[in-house]
């Protein structure tokens, strides 16, 4: 087995990680109820390949950007995304805070549109324009840690930027902390290290699923993508004037 397996209760857990991802390395975790996850860093282009490569995907394919408020922030580019500007009118909200809330409150993606400090491995190229998906989980400390752990470094100069996809293989669901043997068997010889809760098999089994649904911002009003664990009725009561296409992407139910 290549991966380290490192616990979330270590007092260097995100350094760790963040070092790993630094030096090319791909990292996963299972930690939390809805943060499994395969991550690289963005701007190391040997290593975007390397995880397509695990995922069998193409090599270049588009993977999800940074996962909390700050890197939308930095990563997006929010007045030109005329959805999120039409939400926080009707709800009274700047665009960071409602972001924040939404993040809170659900697993949750976005797509913004893209600001030219996004790397192009999380770049998605649209007939709107260039957008970048911003997939997060503000409510564990943990995630939150690493996230800033990598921000840090990219603050002190390194290039380093969270890239993330679903732990899981090609067409399968994403792994829960419930199946860590499994977890182990499909990645545990492919990545560098994997993030782990160290009562993970004691933690209760999850009723529900821990998908994402994707909502995207950059159209006049918000329209959904993907419907994930959260009901419509409920999204549509924290998203003012979301579109509803006939024909939706479903993921774990």
């Amino acid at each position: 087995m290549k991966a380290r397996l490192i616990e979330i209760i270590h007092p260097k857990h995100a350094e760790t990680m963040a070092e790993i991802m630094l030096k090319g390395g791909i990292v996963g975790s299972i930690w939390g109820h809805h943060l499994y996850f395969l991550a690289c860093n963005a701007c190391d282009s040997k290593a975007v390949s390397r995880m397509n490569k695990i995922k069998g995907r193409p090599k270049d394919q588009i993977f999800v950007s940074p996962g909390a408020v700050e890197e939308a922030e930095e990563f997006a580019d929010l007045e030109k995304s005329l959805g999120l500007r039409f939400v926080t009118k009707k709800m009274g909200m700047k665009p960071l805070k409602y972001l924040e809330f939404l993040f809170k409150k659900f697993p949750l993606g976005v797509e913004l549109f893209a600001n030219r400090q996004a790397p192009s491995s999380v770049i998605f190229e649209t007939a709107q324009g260039k957008t970048i998906w911003i997939a997060a989980h503000m409510g564990d400390k943990a995630y939150s840690k690493f996230l800033e752990t990598v921000r840090n470094l990219r603050v002190s100069g390194e290039k380093i930027i969270f890239a993330g996809t679903s732990l899981n293989l090609a067409g399968e669901n994403t792994l829960t902390v419930k199946e860590l043997d499994k977890v182990i068997t499909d990645f545990g010889g492919k990545v560098d290290a994997i993030s782990i809760h160290p009562n993970g098999t004691s933690l209760k089994k999850l009723r529900f699923s821990t998908s994402c649904s994707v909502v995207s911002f950059i159209n006049k009003r918000p329209k959904l993508l993907r419907v994930g664990c959260t009901k419509v009725s409920t999204l549509q009561k924290y998203i003012p004037g979301l579109q509803i296409p006939s024909s939706l992407i479903y993921t774990r139910r």
